[in-house]
């Protein structure tokens, strides 16, 4: 005896939880003129729905409402079932990023080849 559910049936039941979640989120995110509502919203990333464009790029503005809470660096990290996930690459809020070069400790102009 068969207890899953059939395909057409849990397809249909996962659309209508992933409508229910865009519609409770007030999150969204602006990037090259496109804007997507937020479907779940964490410190490290988010996922939208994906729509058959291609993937965000770089820096993305996110929203609560009509309120830019946030500016981003983002990158792919997941496609599947009809969402797509984003990591953030660069915190842009944070003070104690890590220089991705050595300070020097004298400043001043550097002399020319020989």
């Amino acid at each position: 005896m068969d207890i899953g559910l059939r395909e057409d049936i849990a397809g249909a039941m996962a659309l209508r939880q992933r409508d229910a979640l865009r519609r409770r989120s007030r999150h969204r995110v602006i990037a090259e003129g496109r804007d997507h509502r937020i479907i779940e919203f964490k410190e490290t990333g988010f996922v939208i729905e994906a729509d058959g464009r291609p993937p965000l790029r770089g820096y993305v503005e996110i929203f609560l409402g009509e309120e830019r809470i946030d500016r981003q660096l983002v990158v792919c990290d997941w496609a599947r079932d009809g969402l797509v996930g984003y990591t953030y690459k660069l915190d842009s809020a944070g003070a104690d990023v890590p220089a991705d070069y050595a300070a020097s400790e004298i400043a001043g102009l550097i002399a020319p080849p020989d």
